[in-house]
């Protein structure tokens, strides 16, 4: 299980959420530089971490997943966003947590939900999904080793990034 939390030890679901969105923004945030504080998405990310405190106790307490349970048989985890307009980011995030869970635990089957008001995306914790996850993990990896972040690139999420005075 150490392996697992010793190798990805300075990842988190939203480096890996940044990662897939805006390399320059998982740079920074890995590199505790922070955002602007008073940015309104910053101010309603905090709100809604505050109401869904259910981390998971002890040795996962750095994940912060949403909502962890059992459905048939077994463990369900379940992402709750407040928009779907950066589903790719919010599926890496959610296979992240798959994937720490299934091989640090040796679980042989951890599958996900992310849910936007009526809004349900699945995502299984497949084998193919999983091998997906280790290669961006060992890519995300290596790429948080560099001295500087890349320069920007604009996007279509510049304008409601947190981070954007970093950039123009």
């Amino acid at each position: 299980m150490e392996e697992i939390f010793s190798r990805f030890e300075n990842i988190s679901g939203v480096t890996v959420q940044y990662y897939v969105t805006c390399k320059r923004e998982a740079w920074l945030f890995a590199h505790k530089i922070h955002p602007d504080q008073d940015d309104e998405n910053i101010l309603m990310g905090r709100a809604l971490a505050q109401i869904k405190e259910e981390d998971l106790p002890g040795i996962f307490s750095h994940l912060r997943i949403d909502r962890i349970g059992k459905a048939k048989g077994h463990f369900q985890i379940t992402e709750y966003k407040k928009t779907l307009k950066n589903m790719e980011g919010a599926r890496a995030q959610l296979l992240f947590y798959i994937y720490i869970l299934t091989k640090s635990l040796r679980l042989k089957r951890v599958d996900g939900k992310i849910i936007s008001g009526k809004r349900v995306i699945f995502v299984e914790g497949n084998e193919e999904n999983l091998n997906k996850m280790e290669r961006l993990l060992e890519e995300l990896d290596a790429f948080l080793r560099l001295p500087k972040p890349p320069p920007p690139e604009p996007i279509r999420f510049c304008r409601q990034c947190g981070y954007r005075n970093y950039c123009y």
